[in-house]
């Protein structure tokens, strides 16, 4: 009804860079078709109500999408942002801070109807993401686990859940520091006794 929504298996450890470059991709596809609409109205081959209709209908819909609103492009590039300074589990409480607040200018947009069933729909989607929360903090942690991704940039943290995208931790423990994938063998080997 608003469009598509994707439901991927989403990696967390995925390179923040890359990320962003895929959620880029579909502003900038639909700011490419919009070019080729406009090819097509300027050679004469599609009359000035369809253009209109197309310009109108893929600017509302680019807009839209651009909004910082989780779980729509300009909220996860927002998010993918803030993952660069930030903890994982911090960056993503700003960016659902930043939606939720957001989510009131969708009340300003014309044609209500549609725009309400929008509003609610991301509505119910940011409560989601705020029950879901703890559970991609853990999730990250559980890639990190059992896939060990080597990353050239590392961090020292006090506790795991302040672990980072795209940078390896150190922790102290019992006054040793180790890396992260040390810290996980020393987890698995202490949980046997």
């Amino acid at each position: 009804m608003f469009g598509g929504v994707t439901i991927l298996d989403e990696s967390l450890s995925i390179s923040i860079k890359k990320e962003l470059i895929s959620l880029i991709m579909g502003p900038l596809t639909q700011v490419i078709f919009l070019y080729f609409i406009y090819i097509l109205y300027k050679f004469g081959y599609v009359g000035i109500n369809t253009f209109t209709k197309f310009y109108n209908i893929n600017i509302l819909l680019l807009e839209l999408n651009l909004l910082p609103i989780l779980p729509l492009d300009g909220g996860k590039i927002i998010n993918n942002i803030l993952d660069i300074f930030f903890s994982y589990s911090l960056s993503h409480k700003i960016s659902i801070f930043i939606s939720v607040i957001t989510l009131p200018i969708l009340l300003t947009y014309d044609n209500k109807i549609i725009i309400i069933f929008f509003f609610i729909f991301l509505l119910l989607k940011n409560i989601e993401e705020i029950y879901y929360h703890k559970y991609r903090t853990q999730k990250l942690i559980l890639e990190r686990k059992l896939k060990y991704h080597q990353y050239k940039k590392k961090h020292k943290i006090k506790n795991v859940k302040e672990i980072r995208r795209n940078k390896n931790f150190l922790i102290e423990i019992n006054g040793i520091l180790l890396e992260e994938k040390s810290y996980f063998l020393y987890k698995i080997n202490h949980n046997k006794t």
